[in-house]
C-alpha cells in the first residue's frame, strides 16, 4: 500500500491507495472527503500541476507522496502549469527590490500561490515562512531566503498591496507580526515567564555553553517587549504579584531570533502557546525550547518554521502533560541532533513522525525515553544511515509493543533498541 498526504486549507489529509491507482482516482477520493468538486481544485507536485492521468508509481518510487491542494474561484489559471496567476503583487516586490530580482523571479509563482490563501495584509517574512508548507518546492530555496533576508529590512504589504521598503542599514531592523502569545495558570505569587538563564555552566561542554549563551543573548530586554493582559511590563524572566488565575502573556520580538534554546524551559505553569505569528525562519537551535513545561497539554506547531534548525535535542523533554502534538509541518532536513527530544512526555499516547527527514541526524539517544503511555509510533520515514547513537531511544516506553511501531527498511535498526 502507498499513501498520499494532501495539504489543503491548513489540514493534512492522508489517503491510502494502491500504487497502480491513477492519481485522478486518488484526488477524487480527496475531493469527496473535503466536499469540493475536483474541477475546482489545483493539485501541485514538485512545483507543477500534477498529471492526474499518471499512476502513483509513475509519479514516484517512494511509498508516500505529498500533494499541495488549492481551491480557485474566478481566478486566471496558467494554461501551462495550472498555477493561479495574480502577479501584480509579486512584480511590485521585485521592482522595488531590483538587487534580488533574479532570486525572486524564480519563486514568485510559488509566493503568489500562498498570497491567494492568506490575507492581503502580510509581510514578506510571513510569505516566505509559508513556503515551508510546499515541501518539494523549497529544496533549493534556502539560499534564496538568506539573500532575501539580507537585502530587506522592512517589507510589508499595506492595504493597497503596495510595497514599502526602508533600506537604511543603520536603522534597527523591525519585524512585523513577530510575537508569541501564551496562557499561564498563575498558582503562586511568582512564576517563570521565560527561562531565566541563571544556571551554572562551569561543567558544561564548550558547545553546550555556546548554544546556551546564544539563546540568552537572543532573549533579553533589548529584543523583547512583554505584555500581560495587554499591559506592557518591565522585562523580567519572572512575574510576581498576589493575583492568581489565568493570565495572557504576549512576547513581542523586534528582531529575528537565531536561537530559542531553553526559551520556555522550566515554565511549569505555561498552559497553552500560540506560535502562529512567530517568525522563526533564522532559528538554528530549538534545543530544550519547551523542556519541563509540565502543564502544557497541547501545542500547535503547524506555523513554526524549522527549515534552518540543526538542533532539536530535548525540545519537549519533561512535557509530562502533553497529550497531543502535530508535527506534520516540521522541516527536519537540516537537523543533526534529536537527543531526548520527547523524553519524559509520559502522557503522549501516539506520535506520528512520518513527515520527518532524518538523513542528517546523528544522535537519537533517549529520544522517546520515559514516554510510558506511548501505544503507537509512526517512524515510517526514518533513515538511520548516519545515526551514531540510539542508546535508550525507547527506555521505559513500558506500553509500546513492536507491532505498533511503523518503520521502513531503512529504520529496522531502531527495533533493536525496544526494551
Amino acid at each position: 500500500m502507498a499513501e498520499v498526504i494532501f495539504t489543503y486549507d491548513g489540514q493534512y489529509i492522508k489517503i491510502q491507495c494502491n500504487k497502480n491507482q491513477k492519481m485522478k482516482d486518488i484526488c477524487i477520493n480527496l475531493s469527496n472527503k473535503i466536499n469540493v468538486n475536483i474541477n475546482s481544485l489545483i493539485f501541485l507536485y514538485g512545483g507543477s500541476k500534477l498529471n492526474l492521468e499518471k499512476s502513483f508509481k509513475e509519479i514516484t518510487k517512494e511509498n508516500k507522496i505529498n500533494i499541495i491542494v488549492y481551491k480557485y474561484e474566478n481566478e486566471e489559471i496558467c494554461s501551462k502549469c495550472g498555477k493561479i496567476l495574480n502577479l501584480k503583487i509579486i512584480d511590485e516586490i521585485i521592482s522595488s527590490n531590483n538587487n534580488i530580482d533574479s532570486s525572486l523571479t524564480g519563486i514568485k509563482r510559488q509566493i503568489e500561490l500562498i498570497i491567494t490563501d492568506i490575507n492581503n495584509k502580510v509581510d514578506i517574512y510571513y510569505i516566505i515562512s509559508q513556503l515551508k508548507n510546499i515541501n518539494v518546492l523549497i529544496n533549493n530555496i534556502s539560499e534564496v531566503i538568506k539573500k532575501v533576508n539580507n537585502k530587506l529590512n522592512i517589507v510589508k504589504l499595506n492595504d493597497n498591496n503596495v510595497i514599502n521598503q526602508n533600506n537604511n542599514d543603520n536603522q534597527k531592523e523591525k519585524i512585523l507580526k513577530n510575537e508569541i502569545i501564551c496562557i499561564y495558570n498563575k498558582k503562586e505569587n511568582e512564576i517563570n515567564l521565560l527561562h531565566d538563564y541563571s544556571h551554572n555552566t562551569d561543567d558544561w561542554s564548550e558547545e553546550e555553553k555556546k548554544l546556551y549563551i546564544e539563546g540568552k543573548n537572543n532573549i533579553n530586554e533589548e529584543n523583547i517587549d512583554i505584555y500581560i493582559n495587554d499591559e506592557k511590563i518591565k522585562f523580567n524572566y519572572k512575574y510576581k504579584n498576589n493575583e492568581k488565575g489565568n493570565i495572557q502573556v504576549k512576547f513581542l520580538f523586534n528582531k529575528l531570533l537565531t536561537s530559542t534554546n531553553n526559551m520556555f524551559s522550566e515554565c511549569s505553569y505555561l498552559q497553552s502557546i500560540n506560535l502562529s505569528s512567530f517568525n522563526s525562519i533564522n532559528v538554528k537551535d530549538m534545543s530544550w525550547m519547551f523542556s519541563d513545561c509540565s502543564s502544557l497539554q497541547s501545542i500547535d506547531l503547524t506555523q513554526l518554521n524549522t527549515a534552518n534548525v540543526k538542533n532539536m535535542s530535548g525540545m519537549f523533554d519533561g512535557c509530562s502533560s502533553l497529550k497531543s502534538i502535530n508535527l506534520y509541518s516540521f522541516d527536519t532536513n537540516n537537523v543533526k541532533d534529536m537527543y531526548g527530544m520527547f523524553s519524559g512526555c509520559s502522557s503522549l499516547l501516539s506520535i506520528d513522525l512520518s513527515s520527518f527527514n532524518t538523513n542528517n541526524v546523528n544522535n537519537m539517544s533517549s529520544m522517546f525515553s520515559g514516554c510510558s503511555s506511548l501505544l503507537s509510533i509512526d517512524l515510517s520515514s526514518f533513515k538511520t544511515t548516519n545515526i551514531n547513537n540510539m542508546a535508550d531511544i525507547f527506555y521505559r516506553c513500558l506500553s509500546l509493543k513492536k507491532e505498533n511501531i511503523k518503520i521502513n527498511n531503512y529504520g529496522k535498526k531502531i527495533m533493536d533498541y525496544l526494551n
